[in-house]
């Protein structure tokens, strides 16, 4: 074990609270950068058929630029957030979001597809610099007794962005073109950027040296396994070619683990990994976005399919669950403040599953009304559980390594995200008579429950009685 890797293990069993310095304005701030980072994904998406029909591609293409530039934003998170830990959080943040705008200004001026992929993957990488950084300056500004509240806060940006993408995605792209989506992110980019240079506290720097080989190993080893992951129903690609990607993966990641051991400054402290207050959490989060995202992909096809909705109001129903996260955040945040990040998480997890097995039972009953509170319940578990188990995070790690401990949860969930779309829809494209919508939204429930197994594993040594 290197001596940084035993410091850091030593410095955990100590208290890693850290004086109040957060500020409401300060915090608002976090949340415009990801607001204003994210809610292109939801438009672009609404957009789709007129990006490929206007650069004439089809629409098969076109996902690529929505779907490269956020794998590609999640592999790079665990190194943007190493950067934060050694060079200052608030410095990051704010050159993540110049940096996303700079490039959203030049999606604008895209002449093909590969020019709007190529300047959508450096705009999202850039904009995957905030994610890390928000969660590690408000790990840093706030003290254990107020740190799950403003992480709740923070979690609403998430879903928060979705749901701007929803309402305003559409009258935008109709008045102004698919175009404007950009020039709208360019203008709260600079906002917020101005905002986070005067508003935003520094962390400081850190004189170390880079692990780059790590950095080579974790990026190339988790691109391969994101590959086979959304390739995962795609038949055109050979079951014997996916399993010896997923090999390499899995040979990478081996590597990476024996490298991290042996450098001062390891992308992926291997201690974390020893963790219980990182690795329980970061589980539930994983199985509990994975069952969120698959029933989001799956959702469509029952509203359209079965109750014959037009997309317009199927999108609007589905906003129900989006909202749902948005509200229950700042309750889930609270809850835990006072039963204890573990029952927290425990109690999100199980309010989602009951959810998927509501919106299962309207599904085959084809009741619109049980499918639309499964919806309901689906967002306010989710909500309940994030802040929890994003807080319970800070316990596990000293303050030096927020920043790697924030990318590389994010980056697990991210991966957890994909699962979830790939493996739910290759159960949509199975036999109907073997698997059906009901079906798929029960087995989705039961995914759901299995997070509560990882949350159990929680401890409740920084649990506050209020």
């Amino acid at each position: 074990m290197s001596v940084s890797n035993k410091d850091a293990i030593d410095a955990v069993q100590g208290s890693i609270d850290v004086p109040v310095r957060g500020t409401g304005s300060a915090l608002l701030v976090l949340l415009l950068g990801m607001l204003a980072t994210g809610f292109p994904f939801t438009i672009l998406t609404v957009a789709l058929k007129l990006i490929a029909d206007d650069l004439n591609v089809s629409e098969a293409f076109a996902t690529w630029s929505i779907s490269a530039p956020m794998l590609l934003s999640a592999v790079c998170m665990p190194f943007l957030g190493k950067l934060g830990d050694l060079y200052g959080h608030k410095r990051v943040f704010v050159f993540g979001i110049a940096g996303s705008s700079f490039f959203a200004l030049l999606c604008f001026f895209s002449w093909d597809i590969w020019s709007l992929i190529s300047f959508r993957i450096l705009s999202m990488v850039m904009a995957g610099a905030t994610t890390p950084s928000a969660m590690a300056l408000i790990f840093h500004m706030y003290d254990a007794e107020e740190r799950t509240k403003a992480v709740s806060w923070w979690a609403m940006s998430g879903p928060g962005s979705a749901a701007l993408g929803l309402i305003a995605g559409g009258p935008l792209v109709d008045f102004f073109g698919w175009r404007s989506v950009f020039l709208f992110q360019v203008v709260t980019g600079v906002v917020v950027f101005l905002a986070a240079r005067v508003l935003l506290p520094e962390t400081g720097k850190r004189q170390a040296k880079f692990d780059h080989l790590g950095n080579a190993l974790l990026v190339i080893s988790l691109c391969l396994l994101l590959f086979v992951i959304g390739t995962f129903g795609d038949e055109r690609i050979g079951p014997t070619l996916k399993a010896a990607i997923l090999l390499m993966s899995f040979v990478g990641l081996f590597l990476l683990y024996k490298v991290e051991g042996k450098v001062s400054e390891p992308i992926v402290p291997p201690f974390l990994l020893r963790q219980r207050n990182f690795i329980a959490p970061v589980s539930a989060s994983f199985i509990s976005q994975a069952s969120y995202l698959g029933g989001f992909v799956v959702t469509p096809l029952l509203l359209i399919g079965t109750f014959g909705l037009s997309i317009s109001l199927a999108s609007l129903f589905m906003l129900l669950r989006t909202m749902s996260i948005t509200l229950g955040s700042p309750v889930g945040g609270r809850l835990a403040m006072r039963i204890g990040e573990r029952n927290g998480s425990m109690i999100g997890s199980s309010i989602q599953a009951l959810g998927l097995f509501l919106v299962a039972g309207g599904a085959f009953y084809e009741n619109l009304l049980l499918v639309g509170i499964g919806l309901v319940l689906q967002g306010c578990g989710h909500g309940l559980a994030l802040p929890p188990l994003t807080t319970v995070i800070s316990y596990s790690v000293p303050s030096t390594l927020f920043g790697t401990a924030a990318g590389v949860s994010r980056l697990v969930t991210q991966v957890g995200s994909s699962f979830g779309l790939s493996f739910f829809a290759a159960l949509i494209s199975t036999d109907k008579e073997m698997v059906n919508l009901p079906m798929i939204f029960v087995f989705g429930g039961v995914l759901s429950a299995l997070a509560v197994l990882p949350a159990m594993a929680i401890s409740m040594k920084h649990h506050l009685l209020k």
